[in-house]
């Protein structure tokens, strides 16, 4: 649902093991307020912080499939079929939010969606103009389809796990990015807006495996 201008949400992913909304401990692509998203600078009061794996990820590296990277999502139950900007670190660790407030991102520092893996999708969960991409991502339930298309044609399908509310302030970094023996899949959008602190508190990730 909207926010106010303070609840910008940045994806700003930061070498470090804690995050704490506002701070500069460490944050993940997520989702978003109201005020212009994209940004690579200092976490702003009310962006969506979380902790992330150091040096430079704790699951498997990515397994390079030639130039191949996921180029859309679609998740059937909630209506997204999204194109997926691809999202990196700036120098300072940080990594940009997706710049358009409907498009989601892809983690590239991490598993290329269908390898072996946890990989990471992250999206806004409101805008300046009302829901994001993201907006519907705490209705998916067990059982839901997820599916990742990739540059070269193929397509990656999962099936949700489940989901998980987490405190940005104690996120569960080794669970979210840690090694995996199978092949998963993480979608990140910001959670639970305090509105007298004006700004989220809370992350939903849900989870989801490969099929077949």
């Amino acid at each position: 649902m909207r926010r106010t201008a303070t609840a910008l949400v940045v994806a700003a992913l930061l070498v470090a093991a804690a995050g704490a909304c506002g701070s500069d401990d460490g944050a993940v692509p997520a989702a978003g307020g109201a005020a212009g998203g994209g940004s690579a600078a200092p976490v702003p009061s009310g962006a969506v912080t979380v902790s992330t794996p150091s040096e430079p990820a704790t699951g498997p590296r990515p397994i390079p499939v030639d130039d191949t990277v996921p180029v859309r999502v679609r998740i059937p139950a909630i209506g997204v079929d999204s194109a997926l900007e691809t999202l990196h670190r700036a120098d300072d660790g940080r990594l940009a939010a997706p710049e358009d407030w409907q498009t989601a991102g892809w983690f590239a520092g991490g598993p290329i969606p269908g390898a072996p893996g946890p990989a990471v999708i992250a999206g806004h969960v409101d805008s300046p103009d009302g829901p994001a991409v993201f907006a519907g991502l705490a209705r998916l339930r067990p059982g839901d389809r997820v599916e990742v298309e990739l540059s070269d044609g193929a397509v990656a399908a999962f099936e949700v796990d489940g989901s998980r509310r987490v405190p940005q302030a104690d996120f569960p970094t080794d669970e979210i990015y840690g090694p995996v023996p199978d092949r998963q899949l993480r979608l990140i959008t910001c959670h639970t807006f305090d509105e007298a602190a004006g700004h989220y508190v809370d992350n939903l990730v849900v989870f989801a495996t490969v099929t077949g």
